[in-house]
């Protein structure tokens, strides 16, 4: 797409925002609409990232919100590219040079620009931390998880023990969160969504980061050595 074609669909796009915005429901409140991409950011920084996405047509191949990649496209909700990147330092090289060799090709980006490339960059981070907790607070049909390889989780490349020094800490957490409750906030300790105007902790963009990267063993493991601190 030309620099030119994207600006004016760039507009179109954040003029159906606007009007999607103001809709109001019954109770008074503005309800979510949908566009052509899917649901409206909760910040202004994550929106700029959707109309990236959306103008690149990014939600056709990985799905408006990761979990419905299609025509050969990468998942980005299990992508180890993804997990690693930051601030598209590993996302940017992909989207710019493209994957022409895919039996579905993806083209290349070459002229979005390095704020763009963040942007997008974020974007996708936040849906990925999105699908990744819907997918994981779900527990575990089976298996209770594993104290002792919960323990070398949170000890070694969990980096938990790097913020909470001592187990000490955290005993009895088990007794004082329900499952559900504890699930969730080692998942996600902080707010549901991004909030305009306000920053993450160092200690919730940490468990961000790790949200994106568990596998439900993992969740159980850790889950599992909590509760045995008391």
């Amino acid at each position: 797409m030309s620099r030119a074609r994207a600006q004016v669909a760039r507009g179109l796009l954040i003029v159906a925002l606007v009007a999607a915005r103001g809709t109001m429901g019954a109770s008074g409140q503005a309800t979510p609409q949908r566009d052509a991409g899917g649901y409206a950011a909760p910040t202004a920084a994550l929106e700029r990232g959707r109309t990236v996405f959306v103008l690149n047509h990014c939600h056709f191949c990985h799905g408006e919100d990761l979990t419905r990649a299609n025509m050969g496209a990468a998942n980005l909700t299990q992508s180890p590219l993804v997990g690693a990147d930051t601030d598209g330092n590993a996302i940017g090289a992909v989207v710019t040079a493209g994957l022409p060799n895919l039996q579905t090709a993806m083209p290349s980006y070459r002229d979005l620009s390095s704020p763009e490339i963040v942007d997008l960059a974020r974007y996708i981070h936040y849906l990925r931390q999105q699908a990744k907790y819907n997918e994981l607070i779900r527990p575990a049909t089976t298996a209770r998880g594993d104290a002792v390889r919960g323990r070398a989780l949170f000890s070694g490349p969990g980096t938990c023990a790097s913020c909470h020094t001592s187990s000490n800490a955290l005993a009895g957490i088990a007794r004082k969160y329900d499952p559900t409750a504890l699930r969730a906030r080692l998942l996600r300790p902080g707010p549901p969504k991004p909030v305009e105007g306000v920053e993450p902790t160092a200690g919730q963009s940490a468990h961000l980061k790790l949200l994106e990267n568990y596998t439900a063993a993992d969740v159980d493991d850790l889950l599992a050595y909590l509760r045995e601190l008391n």
